[in-house]
């Protein structure tokens, strides 16, 4: 379906006057703010005239569902389906989920019908890789629809202020590295309303779809001269307020090229408020996030990652002049997930008829054509862990422990539930009193829909039967769930993967296949031990009983990130199209990755590594630009923290060897 949509973008030059009436698309999605956070949702220290009266002039939705985090939200909206069915590449369900190359996004639907695409922000949605800033091309905006991208390709920074961390982000022009390292983020909102402003002005003749995503008011934050200290809510408000201020630009501009009223523009949010005064919220902890550094979710429970509706009900408004009456207020249910419906029926585009989707169509529901959402419910998923439904103005949430198992990071934000609850969202929207007794029928109807959910799109324990995938193997966690009486026992599967050549290292012999350490120092080299130490839920998943490894020690039962050094193959005549071998643990371009190296410079030709993983993934490369050559593969680990170590196996290959 696919190919068919990008063969399909080639008629771009053929558009015709009624494809030029088609109305535009803005799409406007802030980062961690919450449900509170503009004037028209109840904040009295946030000043935002500009939304607000894109709420005057639209319809603002009171129950608008995102997700709780970052990338598994961007992926809902770019799919338009539950992060839980989006294939991801190697079949890893990743806690910020990473949409395989062959899954169609809104900005390919989109262009398929004539539509001009940029994404001016935050993308979040790819891999690490061998592209500039360490990117992967497949997973990045160019190659998923955009026909240009200005932003970082990432998030900007996980402190409250940027010195906290050496971490730094990029930003980036389509494939090109413009600031390598971002020191302050006072500016970024005016630059991406700049970028913008010039966006919609070059391509004003055609219809088009900007995607804005804001890297704020997620920290560290940031506001410019004209905005910083004037908010009464410190230098979140400030972030906030100038975002308002860059929406006012924009519709300013579009009246300005006389195009308002054909064009529909979006406000919304990612998730709800990082609030997390100490870390993990634990009384008496370590300062951490301080107030006025982040939203409110009032008056809502919970907070970004959390499993209550302050984690993923968001605010939003929708304007479209003529076509969008004013002044609609609507508590319908309706999510992110349906935003790619609806802009495909806006923008007469065809959806992929080859998959499932989960989004639904709401351009009458959005227009007040009809006063009946057409989502009538939403799941509640913590990664892969379902955590509940809501279902008109109910709401089960179902028993867990506190840091559920398989939420990784995001677990030291989710509370404990001892036993079934149930809400009435409409009278007790903070979730406070439990009806489960009072209401035992809607318990078991929602009840029902839970397991419904189960079989079809999965659970921490299963994979559901309309999960997509488009590689061989298993669905794999990022992060295993370690204790679950329902869960299938681990399977250490190996992928039965038919080697790409005669030439094969397995490392089930008594030496090392040829291979030598030629720097450093490895305790045992060559292992049996079948997972880390601290991940017995998840198996390596090699081809046998032995592979190579950088971080175990001489006992074969304790690992180390600390030992380093540089393995390698002996050389081979490379004589086929591809390479393939199977790797976990971390990666970095210039510290921590496997290579394919000429034999006799060593220079390296293409590299790969984990994805901060335990289970090893397969890599296949197309090598068929050194035909001829005489190459060897590398293992690299010059890191010794944070994934600092990598496990590899099953290396295949056409060769010839000691050419």
């Amino acid at each position: 379906m696919k190919r068919i949509l990008i063969a399909l973008i080639g008629l771009a030059s053929l558009v015709s006057a009624a494809d030029a009436r088609k109305p535009n698309i803005i799409l406007i999605f802030t980062d961690d703010q919450g449900y509170n956070d503009l004037g028209c949702f109840g904040s009295t220290k946030i000043k935002t005239p500009n939304i607000d009266r894109m709420a005057a002039e639209g319809v603002r939705l009171t129950s608008f569902y995102a997700q709780p985090v970052c990338g598994v939200s961007r992926a809902a909206l770019m799919t338009g389906s539950y992060p839980i069915r989006v294939a991801e590449p190697g079949n890893v369900k990743r806690l910020h989920t990473v949409p395989h190359p062959q899954e169609v996004t809104m900005a390919e639907v989109l262009k398929s019908a004539g539509y001009a695409t940029a994404l001016i922000g935050k993308w979040h949605l790819g891999l690490n890789g061998e592209g500039p800033a360490n990117t992967d091309p497949p997973t990045m905006p160019n190659a998923q629809g955009f026909d240009y991208f200005y932003g970082t390709p990432k998030y900007n920074g996980a402190t409250v202020r940027v010195q906290d961390t050496p971490m730094r982000s990029p930003i980036m022009r389509n494939h090109e590295v413009v600031v390598k390292a971002v020191q302050s983020w006072d500016h970024i909102t005016a630059d991406y309303t700049r970028e913008a402003l010039a966006w919609i002005g070059k391509n004003k003749e055609q219809p088009f779809f900007l995607y804005l995503a804001h890297n704020l008011p997620h920290i560290p934050l940031g506001a410019s001269e004209n905005f910083k200290g004037k908010s009464a809510y410190g230098l979140y408000g400030d972030a906030i307020e100038e975002i308002d201020w860059s929406t006012g630009q924009i519709l300013d501009q579009l009246k300005q090229l006389g195009l308002d009223d054909n064009t529909l523009v979006v406000f919304t949010s990612d998730n709800g408020p990082w609030i997390e005064t100490t870390p993990g919220m634990k009384p008496g902890g370590k300062p951490f996030i301080p107030r006025d550094h982040s939203g409110t979710a009032d008056p809502l429970r919970g907070w970004k990652m959390s499993a209550w509706d302050g984690g993923c009900r968001v605010p939003f408004v929708a304007r479209w002049p003529g076509k969008i009456p004013g002044g609609r207020v609507s508590d319908g249910i309706f999510s992110t997930m349906d935003l790619l419906p609806t802009f495909a029926q806006i923008a007469a585009a065809k959806l992929p008829e080859d998959r499932t989707l989960d989004g639904r169509d709401g351009t009458l529901f959005l227009t007040g054509e009809t006063d009946s959402s057409p989502r009538e419910d939403y799941l509640y998923y913590t990664g892969c862990r379902l955590t509940g439904v809501r279902v008109g103005q109910w709401k089960l949430v179902l028993p867990r422990p506190a840091n559920p198992p398989g939420t990784g990071w995001w677990g030291r934000m989710i509370e404990a539930v001892k036993e079934a609850s149930l809400f009435d969202l409409d009278a007790d929207p903070g979730e406070t009193t439990n009806l489960a007794a009072k209401h035992s029928d809607v318990a078991e109807r929602l009840m029902q829909r839970i397991e419904q959910a189960r079989a079809e799109l999965g659970d921490i324990d299963r994979t559901g039967s309309g999960a997509r995938f488009f590689d061989p193997g298993e669905r794999r966690l990022e992060s295993g769930a370690k204790k679950q009486a329902s869960a299938k026992p681990p399977t250490s599967a190996y992928d039965d993967f038919k080697p790409v050549g005669h030439l094969r290292f397995r490392f089930e012999g008594d030496d090392m296949e040829g291979w030598r350490i030629i720097e450093g120092t490895f305790a045992q080299v060559v292992t049996d031990m079948s997972s880390l130490p601290r991940s017995k839920d998840q198996p390596f998943a090699r081809e046998g009983a032995h592979h190579l490894s950088t971080v175990v020690l001489a006992d074969g039962k304790s690992a180390t990130d600390s030992q380093v050094g540089v393995i390698q193959s002996p050389a081979f005549k490379l004589e086929g199209d591809q390479a393939a071998f199977l790797v976990s643990g971390g990666f970095d371009k210039e510290k921590l990755f496997i290579a394919l190296v000429d034999a006799d410079t060593s220079e390296v030709l293409i590299r790969a590594g984990g994805e901060n993983d335990t289970r090893m993934r397969r890599v296949i490369w197309d090598v068929s630009k050194w035909k001829g050559r005489s190459v060897r593969f590398q293992v690299v680990d010059h890191k010794t923290a944070g994934w600092g170590h990598l496990n590899a196996d099953d290396f295949s290959v056409q060769g010839t060897p000691g050419s």
